[in-house]
């Protein structure tokens, strides 16, 4: 089975990215003076910090490597933990080059490539995504109590944008749950499918696949709710791993202001959670948008901030990437 991207995903990302390029060209030539406070601002920050912001940020990695390992632990051809990491390295490749779109299909390759059934490995794959969208929303919504909770005014301004995206980010957790451990609710859901959407329909192809999906997901569902060790295991590194990336601007900004580390992780946190709900290619532009309206409110130079973000993708995106294109150029030569 093939799991390369057809031309019209190619063109649609690259599309994409000359979108993106474009407009950040036009906003550095538009507002030249505020970048170059960025850029200053991100030369002062310390090396120590540098270091402790890239190691987190590969400790991410190291932690999805162990969860890939993980859930292929019941698969005859279960993944080392070496596979792992690579196989999660080659992801944050794809992740980058495709806006998100080829992810999953990159994962898919590499298991096929290890002999892993593809059944097995879309259910695996579907499984993993469905875990870590949860982990997003509970920690999300977990870190806007703790922030109304600690009586700051300021950051209080914005708490029911904060609160609308914990009710949805709640909703949609509470779907991808019930579709993974029921089969009656999803059953349901499937024949309402069928009902509405015709033979002859370009949609219909799509709810045969979806209802094979879904049917994959539930099985390796299952199989981690079965074995409650492994089941706790992949939640605590999916907790773990995301801790490490929130962590991160509170690692820069620390000491430059009266804020705490646990208020840039929380806050973090409700950016995620916020940004996971709006529409936009691999949370691209969302991210830095909820970032920048939420951080203002505790962070008054702008600059600081957009210093702050650069770095934050740089080593959540740009470093991954970079040790990525090792795994997939070695697939692509053994292929």
């Amino acid at each position: 089975m093939s799991y390369k991207m057809d031309k019209k995903k190619v063109i649609s990302s690259l599309i994409k990215w000359i979108l993106i390029l474009g407009l950040m060209t036009f906003a550095c030539i538009k507002y030249k003076s505020f970048f170059i406070k960025a850029v200053n601002e991100i030369y002062n920050v310390p090396v120590g910090k540098i270091a402790i912001c890239a190691l987190l940020a590969n400790i991410y990695f190291v932690a999805e490597g162990s969860i890939i390992s993980l859930m292929t632990s019941k698969d005859e051809h279960k993944l080392t933990l070496f596979q792992g990491v690579s196989c999660a390295y080659m992801c944050a490749f794809y992740r980058v080059t495709t806006l998100g779109s080829g992810t999953g299909v990159s994962q898919l390759y590499y298991y096929n490539t290890k002999k892993i059934d593809v059944s097995s490995g879309t259910g695996m794959s579907m499984a993993q995504y469905t875990f870590m969208k949860i982990t997003v929303g509970v920690i999300g919504v977990v870190s806007f109590i703790l922030l109304l909770l600690s009586g700051n005014r300021l950051l209080t301004k914005y708490w029911t944008y904060m609160l609308a995206g914990s009710i949805v980010i709640s909703l949609i957790c509470l779907f991808l749950f019930i579709i993974t451990v029921s089969k009656t609710i999803s059953g349901w859901l499937i024949k309402l499918g069928y009902k509405l959407v015709r033979q002859d329909s370009k949609l219909y192809p799509r709810l045969v696949q979806g209802e094979s999906a879904v049917k994959n997901l539930q099985n390796c569902g299952r199989m981690l709710w079965q074995d409650k060790r492994l089941f706790f295991k992949v939640v605590f590194l999916n907790i773990f791993k995301f801790m490490c990336w929130y962590s991160i601007p509170g690692i820069i900004l620390r000491e430059q202001y009266d804020i705490g580390v646990f208020t840039c992780l929380a806050l973090m946190a409700v950016c995620n959670m916020v940004g996971c709900v709006m529409l936009a290619p691999s949370g691209v532009g969302t991210l830095e948008f909820v970032v920048t309206i939420f951080f203002g409110t505790i962070i008054p130079e702008g600059h600081v901030i957009a210093a702050t973000l650069v770095l934050y993708r740089f080593f959540t995106w740009i470093v991954p990437f970079i040790i990525g294109i090792v795994p997939a150029l070695f697939l692509k030569k053994a292929e």
